[in-house]
């Protein structure tokens, strides 16, 4: 009996530690060095500031790949893709305004 309770302690340890490791690699800034065609595609996609592209290219592959959105963006991407969708919005809006005939 106390053969398998330390076969089963053994297998959890592993597959804990297996675990651990996988995540962790894939915690870092993945397009630093990208290993994978679709770590370079997603790459691609952020760097071309075109973060609906990039969240549909994940959404599409999720079960493939398995890839999470924020491996693929910086800080300083997410606040140029808000600075252009604030600019976006504001020239709509201007649109709108001199359509407007008050």
């Amino acid at each position: 009996m106390s053969t398998s309770k330390q076969a089963f302690g053994i297998s959890f340890a592993v597959a804990v530690l297996a675990a651990s490791l996988s995540s962790g690699a894939r915690a870092e800034f993945v397009c630093n060095a990208p290993s994978t065609p679709e770590d370079k595609r997603a790459c691609e996609l952020a760097r071309q500031d075109r973060p609906d592209e990039l969240r549909l290219f994940i959404q599409r592959t999720s079960s493939i790949y398995g890839l999470y959105f924020y491996d693929y963006v910086t800080e300083a991407d997410a606040n140029r893709w808000t600075a252009a969708d604030r600019s976006e919005k504001a020239r709509s809006i201007a649109a709108a305004e001199d359509r407007d005939p008050r």
